[in-house]
């Protein structure tokens, strides 16, 4: 796995509750043996504060892992130092959204949440977050859910620090507990990870590192951060290198969830998993579109 490694044992720890609590409150099954594991992007910017943060996220088919439950979620602290999520759950081979959020008792975190908002299928899905007047609303694809944390706005940034302890802000990971040395063979791409001012997408979140615990180098994990997309391969990534050839001016580049404005002529190599993809390029009012099959790591050369 090629990373930059960011450990923030007291995210682990706090993240690691909502999971913890599922598995000792409600499911009644035993925990299943096995490491805590996370795999993710950290905001890497500086701060800045908003009440909307948005995202679409993808997924496929895939071998899910029966006996685990993991997560994959957009996280971000508000004002009154809640920390807010919203997400896919898989819960021993079932999709739920899930949504999360927190209240500080007595210098304790605790978590109030629901693992399994409702099932969902592999896909496109829209996630978005809205504070407001103390209230977050969550909302996934059409349902919404309102709670009460009182915070005012998000704050978009790296730490979030509460009293003597730092933790990490905006993230997009994956959390998978009882990991026994096996990843889903499901990949989540999230894209177009907005921010507004006023309820309304207003700007793109542009800046991430990763971080990642309890994975070495022997798993095909990766994170592949590129612009507003940050994607969560769990299956073993190809690399295909577009050569762009005479062209006259600026244009975007847009090939499975990314969005890149690119300068111009150039190389622009893309992280992609093995598939058939359009890549389009747009300048000067025309779209021209260019097939490409991705069964190894591949060169290929558009000419404008």
């Amino acid at each position: 796995m090629k990373s930059r490694v960011v450990l923030i044992a007291l995210l682990l720890v706090v993240a690691g509750l909502v999971i913890f609590i599922y598995h000792e409150n409600y499911s009644k099954q035993n925990t299943p043996t096995g490491s805590h594991v996370y795999l993710g992007a950290v905001y890497s910017g500086q701060t800045k504060y908003t009440n909307y943060i948005s995202a679409n996220v993808d997924f496929g088919n895939g071998a899910n892992l029966k006996n685990n439950i993991y997560y994959i979620v957009l996280s971000i602290w508000d004002s009154n130092h809640s920390y807010d999520q919203l997400g896919i759950s898989s819960l021993y081979g079932k999709f739920y959204s899930t949504y999360s959020y927190t209240e500080t008792v007595n210098g304790s975190i605790k978590y109030i949440f629901d693992p399994h908002w409702f099932q969902i299928k592999p896909g496109l899905h829209s996630l978005s977050m809205y504070v407001n007047n103390g209230n977050v609303v969550f909302k996934f694809d059409t349902y919404s859910y309102t709670a009460y944390t009182g915070g005012y706005n998000f704050a978009i940034e790296t730490n979030e620090k509460i009293g003597n302890h730092s933790f990490s802000g905006l993230t997009i990971y994956e959390e998978i507990y009882g990991f026994n040395k096996t990843l889903p063979s499901i990949s989540f791409n999230f894209s177009q990870v907005l921010f507004g001012t006023t309820g309304y997408p207003t700007g793109y979140v542009t800046q991430w590192y990763q971080f990642y615990h309890n994975l070495t180098d022997n798993y095909t994990s990766l994170v592949y951060m590129r612009s507003d997309t940050v994607n969560i391969y769990n299956a073993p990534s190809l690399t295909l290198k577009i050569t762009v050839q005479n062209l006259p001016t600026s244009a975007n580049l847009i090939i499975s969830d990314l969005n890149l404005t690119i300068p111009g002529s150039g190389q622009y190599p893309i992280n992609l998993l093995e598939g058939n993809y359009t890549i389009y390029l747009v300048y000067q009012g025309q779209t021209k579109s260019y097939n490409v099959t991705l069964s190894s790591n591949t060169d290929y050369t558009i000419t404008a």
